[in-house]
């Protein structure tokens, strides 16, 4: 579809105007509802399949630089401000808990290599499904995680640290009647959770835990796989009992009986069971309601690197920093009470 307007020049001035087009809000090669439609659809996807799906459900044909270049102006907007632009997401006034996960995934940056992107995951935490009998005859009633709020930050643990506070203020978590914070044994993760979230219960995800168990296992029995495995479920046992200091314990004085090599390697096992044993009180914080593994935050981490890490993608420093807050915000579900904050019409 085609139209004709009048078209006025300013010989003086030399700049042209067209009425009708501003009354429209043309004031750029396209409006404010394209733009929107552009920015979002390219922090879904590549820029060029951003135009082409746009293309083919518009069949108004737009150039992948015209994608990025939008893209780009949005997310230097969205950048720079410390209000919570990527939330907006409410907490339900009578959560029981909240939750924060942490994680970090890898991104390719131009002249610089692989450098790590920090992701953090805020969370309503709720009971789910019918209470049920464990492996240990305790009764368990499940929990899960859900309404998620999502903040990246490209950098150290103090920019993302202060965005993640941010976020969790906005959804509510100071006022939680209990709150919980997840992850692996990355010491930046339990850094920031002692100096931001000390009243909270801080949990090392159960399943990096029995990574770690195998790993020991393979250590300790590297040729025998069925002693390995019987070995491990009894540790296992002991780790979901709350005795991973005196685990710990145990494998030094074993480590004291190995070669150099094997003995450094079991240290190191046990150094991480000895470090985070209060973190890993896993029945009394399944008694408590509180969830155990980390897997939102591993989810959320695929989900953005499917954006930003994908085969062959290769990002500007600037560029990937101004995908980040959109590709959140997108993930959020929060993209479009965003868009006013950082393009108001």
């Amino acid at each position: 579809m085609s139209y004709r307007r009048e078209y006025y020049y300013d010989a003086d001035a030399r700049r042209g105007c067209s009425p009708l087009d501003e009354a429209l809000g043309l004031t750029t090669e396209i409006s404010v509802g394209v733009s929107k439609l552009l920015v979002k659809l390219s922090a879904h996807m590549p820029y060029h399949t951003a135009v082409g799906v746009y293309d083919e459900l518009t069949q108004v044909r737009i150039s992948a630089s015209t994608a990025w270049e939008h893209t780009q102006d949005a997310g230097v907007r969205a950048r720079p401000a410390l209000e919570p632009l990527t939330s907006h997401k409410e907490t339900s006034p009578d959560a029981g808990c909240v939750s924060i996960s942490m994680d970090g995934f890898m991104v390719h940056v131009r002249n610089e290599g692989w450098k790590e992107a920090k992701i953090g995951t805020v969370s309503e935490v709720a009971a789910s499904g019918q209470p049920h009998l464990n492996r240990h005859d305790q009764v368990v009633e499940p929990v899960h995680a859900h309404s998620h709020s999502y903040v990246m930050h490209l950098g150290g643990p103090e920019g993302f640290g202060v965005k993640l506070a941010v976020e969790a203020q906005a959804r509510r978590w100071s006022r939680a009647p209990q709150s919980v914070v997840i992850g692996d044994g990355a010491a930046w993760i339990w850094n920031l959770a002692t100096n931001d979230y000390a009243s909270s219960a801080h949990i090392v995800d159960w399943y990096h835990a029995k990574q770690h168990l195998c790993n020991a296992a393979q250590i300790i029995y590297p040729l025998q796989p069925d002693k390995a495995a019987t070995w491990i479920e009894q540790q296992a046992d002991l780790l979901y009992a709350g005795r991973a200091l005196e685990m710990a314990d145990n494998w030094v004085l074993l480590a004291a009986l190995a070669n150099p090599d094997t003995k450094a390697k079991l240290e190191t096992e046990a150094g991480y069971f000895a470090t985070n044993h209060e973190r890993m009180q896993y029945r009394d914080f399944q008694q408590a309601l509180l969830p155990i593994g980390s897997g939102t935050v591993e989810s959320a981490a695929k989900q953005a690197k499917h954006r930003l890490s994908a085969a062959g993608m290769r990002w500007s420093r600037p560029g990937l920093e101004n995908m980040l807050p959109l590709r959140a915000a997108v993930m959020s579900g929060t993209f479009d009470l965003l868009w006013p904050k950082i393009c108001p019409c």
